[in-house]
């Protein structure tokens, strides 16, 4: 491309759909003459803007992180609850895998195994954020009376794997078990919190 001369696409329009795709079909099942086809360039177009098919999913997996955080992290990170908090962030995450079908990209691009180039350490940064929004939100229910102040870590590792494994259970299709596991971790953080029950964001069942 000629210095000085503009690009025929606008570079956030195609992050947006790029995003789409990697997040509806994983990275292996996405090609580059799909992503040509849905953002509208030429590979060369392509390659001039965002480098090799490995780094534009980088800069998509930055993206989805970003609208993760403000959905569903941040907000937990943020509530002032303890096990409440928790509960909310669980029925938030079941909404956020129902909407429209396409779950989690995080879930997908970790069932295909690692994926190559920059992106894979930022599902490790992913991870850790996930881990410290919920032990920060375990902390308020040790400081609230709720919990135990020990066993915060043993507890957070579990909630942790529980957000992975909802996120599998989406991918492989398999709806009555993720609709089961949010149920159970439901119930499991109400089990958790100490005398008369306070009643949770939404009824379980």
């Amino acid at each position: 491309m000629p210095a000085g001369r503009p690009r025929a696409f606008d570079v956030d329009d195609a992050l947006d759909g790029a995003l789409d795709l990697f997040w509806r079909r994983g990275y292996r099942a996405t090609t580059t003459r799909d992503l040509e086809a849905r953002l509208g360039v030429t590979q060369s177009s392509l390659y001039q803007a965002f480098g090799s098919k490995s780094q534009l999913l980088d800069r998509a997996v930055d993206r989805y992180v970003a609208l993760v955080d403000r959905a569903l992290l941040r907000p937990l990170a943020d509530d002032p609850g303890g096990i409440a908090a928790l509960d909310r962030f669980f029925v938030r995450l079941r909404e956020w895998h129902a909407e429209d079908g396409r779950g989690c990209l995080i879930g997908r691009l970790l069932c295909e195994a690692p994926p190559p180039g920059p992106a894979a350490p930022r599902l490790e940064a992913y991870r850790v954020r996930l881990r410290a929004a919920i032990a920060t939100a375990l902390r308020r229910a040790a400081d609230l009376g709720e919990i135990p102040g020990e066993g915060v870590d043993r507890r957070a590792d579990l909630l942790v794997g529980t957000v992975l494994g909802l996120n599998l259970a989406h991918q492989g299709g398999l709806g009555e078990t993720h609709a089961a596991l949010v149920e159970a971790v439901r119930s499991e953080l109400a089990s958790w919190r100490h005398g008369a029950g306070e009643a949770l964001s939404e009824p379980l069942g």
